[in-house]
């Protein structure tokens, strides 16, 4: 038989040569390899350069040429190609080696593909196995090699190689795997990545850590058989258990913040550039302000719902052996302290029931379900039952392992939060969890403001000459409609007139009536006009109602244009992205602000002072002792469906919004006080708590503006027998002159209607008297539309 061998030999080399010919007509250049850029990561920094989000279709981190260290090359070299320092790209003996057991096989069963080979075949080839293929690959090597150098092939093959978990390069692996950089592997650590790379979903480290360790160990055999360490190395690293990174939950941290930006960037570049150019993204998140958010909103949200009582369980589980049951989310669960986890019910009766979730089982007593009302487990819960439960942290007087009933609250929310003076979007959440729903609230959402809507129409006012201590009649009146026909007649939210106000009382107390006519005086499309200098970009109907917020406007432009206030006058566009650079620094985008004057300074001091009046005295009291300049406004819309309120520091403008998807009632006397202002707050105290808000700040006065000392409910200067007096802001020589008289504390304890004997009317305002009859004002309030019931 040995007379055949040298015929063998002579047929495969002529066939290996006459594929060669072939293969070589189509062959590809490599010299293209020099500009080459696989696909990298998007990183998304915040505002201190942290990342909190990435963009990719492959996570991928390139290292340059001479990053790859040489602990790791070496494993690499031991295991895949022991030769490859001292080859020119094919291993000759090795290849035929292969071909005579392919032949002697019937099929490919070995590879001999040296560590240039499967850079070629990873580059420019697929991956099935053929004869072409092979003297393709082997074609190919020795083109790379005589462009490349030995560290450049090895640098490019680390980089490009999959290791499973949806890790591409050594380094994106070393990362995941062991929260280190390939420059702090120790030696098993990168046997391990070595060893990954011949299979790499056979090799999973989390699934499979056993088959791992022994691959591991191979790679260390081989690492010792070519000298590249000595016995007592490893041996050590032979008995080092594998030590892999554990694995935090998902970062729901500014998710609906990190879609804005990736929208804005595939507008700008498009979507392959988005995943696979690896941009760096500086933005305007602040971390530490959108876990505050973030926060607020869940608490707030959760308060709410737990006040509408317990909905029943999600589902309940009919198989009798639910210690074996496997709930799906259990595979992203974590169970630390604090985190939300599906449980199944095993036991329940009248003190305690038992929750199964993962392998582990824990308790539920009567404290766990108090939000409820009830205090029984088994009133509400049984066997089969599945819920969501919150695990407790440990306390002195707890143990561990006891649980809190939750539910998801069907309301949703959002929150803003704004740097006035920049137009930085420093925080941003669109609703209550990113992966139930995806609809960005604070961006995508039109809703009716409210109240939230009247700091426009004072400013307007303010503008045309009317100081916070002008008065006006609050009464019964109607207006006409489009058609000159008297048909829409306000009520304010308590169903109660006051009859003679301050303007800053009106505000303060969100009286619709006396903001209705005070548009009305100013003419709407003043109020149109001043609302649009401040950011309001959508449109706005010049009707009376406008006055009480019936327009639809998203929360991102109510926040600017309250920001536009706070910031003296000055409008800045709202803005995400700071810096955008390709991997190589250059800086393909740079934020340069929007800005526009919508206001003089001494008009937003004034607007601003009257709104610090609304959380001093007015609607938004509750935060009256926080040690720090705040102002505001609360909203609410028609049947309690919208819920707002937008106030500001010195320094930030934040914006809390809580209604249903679907427009309904949150309940009955929900107003902007009761279902947003807590939220707000929260975000607030937090900021004081932090440090974000700094403690004792207050609002800068500009030139031009005169403080004088007033009686509250009149406006006048204070006088004998004045009890309420308030520093009062106006703009200079605007001050009232008429001094208090006792009289008027007699005439404001009248009822509205007999006050009317000692108002004098403004020019152009309607009266009570002007309307045909009380029977004009109960038809208009018959129509739904047109009375407006809008809450403070």
């Amino acid at each position: 038989m040995l007379w055949l061998f040298p015929f063998l030999i002579a047929g495969i080399l002529g066939l290996v040569f006459g594929i060669a010919v072939a293969a070589a007509i189509h062959m590809p250049g490599v010299n293209s390899l020099s500009s080459f850029q696989p696909g990298l990561i998007t990183h998304v920094r915040d505002s201190h350069g942290q990342v909190f989000a990435t963009y990719a279709r492959e996570r991928r981190m390139m290292l340059r040429d001479g990053q790859v260290p040489k602990l790791l090359q070496e494993a690499v070299v031991a295991i895949e190609d022991a030769g490859f320092f001292h080859h020119g790209g094919i291993d000759a003996v090795g290849v035929l080696r292969a071909a005579l057991t392919d032949l002697r096989t019937g099929h490919f069963t070995q590879g001999a593909s040296t560590i240039t080979m499967q850079l070629a075949r990873h580059l420019f080839l697929s991956r099935k196995k053929t004869w072409r293929r092979k003297v393709e690959e082997a074609f190919l090597a020795v083109e790379l090699e005589k462009t490349f150098s030995k560290q450049q092939i090895l640098t490019m093959y680390c980089n490009l190689i999959f290791l499973g978990h949806g890790n591409y390069g050594m380094e994106a692996a070393a990362h995941d795997y062991f929260n280190k950089s390939v420059d702090e592997l120790d030696l098993p650590e990168s046997a391990t990545l070595a060893g990954i790379a011949q299979q790499p979903s056979r090799f999973n480290p989390f699934r499979n850590p056993e088959l791992v360790v022994r691959r591991r160990n191979e790679v260390l055999r081989r690492m010792l058989s070519v000298g590249y360490i000595d016995k007592a190395r490893y041996e050590t690293a032979v008995a080092t258990p594998l030590l892999l990174a554990v694995h935090k939950p998902q970062n729901d941290l500014g998710r609906y913040f990190s879609e804005e930006v990736r929208q804005d960037l595939e507008k700008r570049y498009g979507t392959d550039a988005v995943l696979s150019k690896g941009l760096d993204v500086e933005t305007t998140l602040d971390t530490e302000i959108q876990r505050a958010a973030q926060g607020a909103l869940r608490q707030g949200l959760l308060t709410l719902d737990h006040g509408k009582g317990w909905r029943g369980p999600l589902y309940h589980l009919k198989q009798t052996d639910l210690t074996t049951q496997q709930l799906p989310s259990w595979s992203k669960g974590s169970l630390t302290p604090g985190s939300w986890n599906e449980g199944i019910v095993l036991t329940s009766n009248h003190s305690r029931a038992t929750v199964r979730i993962g392998d582990q089982t824990f308790s539920l007593d009567g404290d766990g379900i108090a939000w409820t009302h009830h205090s029984r487990p088994s009133d509400i819960l049984k066997k089969g039952d599945v819920a969501w439960f919150r695990l407790l942290p440990a306390t002195s007087g707890q143990k561990a392992g006891h649980l809190e009933l939750e539910q998801q609250p069907e309301l949703e929310g959002a929150v803003l939060v704004i740097e006035s003076a920049t137009g930085a979007v420093r925080a941003l959440v669109g609703g209550w969890d990113f992966d139930r729903s995806k609809f960005d609230r604070a961006i995508q959402a039109h809703r009716q403001v409210g109240s939230a809507f009247k700091p426009f129409v004072y400013g307007a006012a303010i503008e045309s000459g009317f100081t916070p201590a002008d008065t006006l009649f609050d009464g019964p009146v109607v207006f006409p409609n489009a058609d000159n026909q008297l048909v829409y007649s306000p009520r304010n939210f308590y169903r109660k007139y006051y009859g003679i106000v301050t303007l800053r009382r009106a505000l303060e107390e969100s009286i619709n009536v006396t903001s209705v006519k005070l548009l009305d005086l100013v003419g709407a499309h003043r109020v149109i006009d001043f609302a649009h200098r401040c950011g309001i970009e959508s449109q706005l109907p010049p009707y009376p109602s406008l006055a009480l917020g019936t327009a639809d406007l998203s929360p991102i432009e109510l926040a600017s244009a309250y920001a536009a206030i706070a910031n003296h006058g000055v409008y800045l566009q709202p803005y995400f992205v700071e810096q955008v650079k390709l991997p190589s620094g250059k800086v393909l985008f740079e934020h340069h602000p929007t800005a526009h004057k919508a206001m003089e300074p001494q008009v937003a001091y004034v607007l601003t002072h009257m709104l610090e009046g609304v959380i001093d005295r007015g609607t938004g009291s509750q935060d009256s002792g926080i040690d720090v300049d705040l102002a505001g406004k609360t909203g609410t819309t028609d049947d309690y469906s919208d819920a707002w309120f937008v106030g500001f520091t010195p320094r930030y403008t934040v914006l809390a919004w809580v209604g249903y998807d679907v427009k309904r009632s949150i309940g009955h006397n929900m107003t902007g006080a009761r279902a947003a202002l807590p939220i707000w707050t929260l975000v607030v105290n937090s900021g004081l708590q932090d440090g974000w808000i700094v403690k004792g700040a207050r609002f800068t006065r500009p030139p031009g503006i005169t403080m004088q000392p007033i009686e509250y409910y009149t406006g006048l200067l204070p006088g004998p027998g004045a009890q309420t007096i308030i520093d009062e802001s106006f703009l200079a020589g605007t001050q009232p002159t008429q001094v208090y008289d006792p009289k008027w504390a007699q005439i404001l304890a009248l009822p509205w209607y007999q006050q009317l004997a000692f108002y004098i009317p403004k020019e152009g305002e309607r009266m009570p008297g002007q309307v045909p009859d009380w029977d004009a004002i109960k038809e208009a309030w018959k129509e739904k539309a047109a009375p407006s019931k809008t809450a403070p």
